[in-house]
């Protein structure tokens, strides 16, 4: 007997076939991968969270509908665990979408201290006496990236010591083959075993190796993996509904075969079903917000690095004026559409993709150089300008560097790292380790995301409650 999983994951909110960039049809989306998705008794549909923020129709559905739409076109789904995204927009948006769900959710390492989410530690499948363990588990750096408030009534425990109590469970109840749903990904190459991270964000490997699962559906990485890691097949879905996995287990000797699927660009009951709102986020997408005295757009990322970039200097210009603040950061997603002189709603959302919000903290001259020899890490130089490999491997991380708006600074990238940055200036005067500034950022790289640990412990002058995004809208419509 053959066992079909069909695994998803990091779908951001790309349900219909477009990535919102433009109107265009394209093979993207979780609702074209059903298409070519055929459910019998011998096939489990999975996905590995990351499913409420990301794009444009994941927005409009925060700000203008409710998640239990985004639950019905989930439908298929029989398993699912959460994925860090899925806590950003609060406990009741959360809420209503898992209780919506016709799937069972699986997320062992996370604890709803008001016990209004059914959240279940693993579940058992069988299919013609064969049993099937499926445990759910999420990184636990939610607790670094998060919003506190996002998290009042959760407990996020330990992945990989969680993940090893759930398997020792499936052991008691004598299951014939287990699965890890892992909202993380792999700190190793899967092909030559090389370590790629020495972070707990991202423990695939050390489950693999430590524990005994069959199988790892992993995800968070947005990246297409598969392979062996010692005795576990692991393997890893693309993001926003590009490619599904789909894993055939061979249950008379356990052998394993993965492959990978792509969208099919063709109606079905949901996409006509849903069809009149994705209008609608379209029409909402083109509305005209602003005109602009020229184009924002993005440049070569290390060019941009290295010369500077006039859209971050518009975007850190807004966010310095709305906060008060002498000195402001922003970075970009990995793609981003910059912004036009006649200037729409989708201009805004697929330039600053993120659901932070903004944070005033009140940083020294010293840590402000720690944090600048930090930054440009990002470029190395051995006979040209490259991008750091960290940045790229095991996924690309371009969001980990920063612009800075309000100083000005001596920048030599040919030095090592750690002496890379000369005298720092602010209104022109040269910055000891003594003075103190008010800074804005937000509050992902605030937590010290992204090696910028020196953030982490910094005094806090302001919180915002409002996205940037929003704040960036607002500031536009205004003009």
């Amino acid at each position: 007997m053959k066992i079909k999983i069909v695994h998803t994951s990091d779908l951001h909110g790309y349900f219909f076939p477009t990535d919102y960039l433009d109107r265009e049809r394209k093979a993207i989306g979780y609702l074209s991968l059903l298409n070519n998705i055929k459910k019998d008794e011998f096939t489990i549909l999975t996905d590995g969270g990351d499913t409420l923020q990301g794009s444009s129709f994941a927005y409009y559905v925060k700000e203008f509908m409710n998640s239990e739409i985004l639950a019905d076109m989930m439908q298929n789904v029989d398993y699912y665990t959460l994925g860090n995204h899925d806590f950003n927009y609060g406990y009741d948006y959360l809420k209503n979408y898992t209780k919506n769900m016709r799937g069972k959710l699986l997320c062992a390492n996370v604890i709803d201290k008001s016990g209004e989410i059914n959240l279940a530690n693993y579940a058992i499948k069988e299919i013609k006496g064969f049993k099937i363990g499926i445990v759910g588990i999420v990184t636990d750096w939610v607790n670094l990236w998060e919003r506190k408030e996002n998290l009042e009534n959760f407990e996020i425990k330990d992945s990989f010591e969680t993940a090893k109590e759930a398997l020792n469970k499936l052991k008691e109840e004598k299951t014939d083959f287990n699965i890890l749903i892992y909202h993380g990904g792999y700190e190793i190459d899967l092909k030559t075993g090389e370590k790629l991270s020495d972070t707990n964000e991202n423990v695939g490997g050390k489950i693999a190796k430590k524990l005994d699962y069959d199988l790892i559906l992993a995800g968070h990485q947005h990246m297409e993996l598969s392979g062996k890691i010692d005795n576990t097949f692991a393997i890893e879905t693309p993001a926003n509904g590009t490619k599904a996995a789909v894993i055939e287990i061979d249950t008379e000797d356990k052998k394993i075969s993965a492959s990978f699927i792509k969208p099919k660009l063709e109606e079905n009951y949901l996409i006509k079903k849903y069809e009149s709102i994705e209008e609608k986020v379209q029409d909402y997408l083109d509305m005209p917000i602003a005109k602009l005295s020229r184009d924002y757009l993005p440049e070569d990322k290390i060019k941009m690095a290295t010369e500077g970039s006039a859209l971050a200097d518009l975007i850190n210009k807004i966010q310095r004026e709305y906060t008060s603040s002498d000195i402001s950061i922003t970075s970009f997603a990995n793609v981003v559409s910059g912004l036009k002189k006649n200037l729409t709603t989708r201009d805004v959302l697929n330039t600053y993709r993120f659901p932070n919000t903004a944070i005033v903290l009140e940083i020294d001259g010293k840590t402000l150089r720690k944090a600048l020899e930090q930054n440009y890490t990002y470029i190395e130089y051995d006979g040209e300008y490259k991008i750091a490999k960290r940045f790229l491997e095991p996924k690309e991380e371009h969001y980990n560097f920063d612009f800075f708006y309000g100083i000005s600074f001596e920048l030599n990238l040919k030095k090592e790292s750690g002496n890379k940055i000369g005298k720092i200036y602010f209104k022109e005067r040269e910055i000891k380790d003594e003075d103190k500034f008010s800074i804005v950022m937000n509050n992902y790289r605030a937590t010290g995301a992204g090696g910028f640990d020196m953030y982490k412990k910094l005094k806090v002058l302001k919180n915002y409650d409002k996205e940037i995004s929003e704040i960036l809208l607002t500031y536009f419509r205004n003009l």
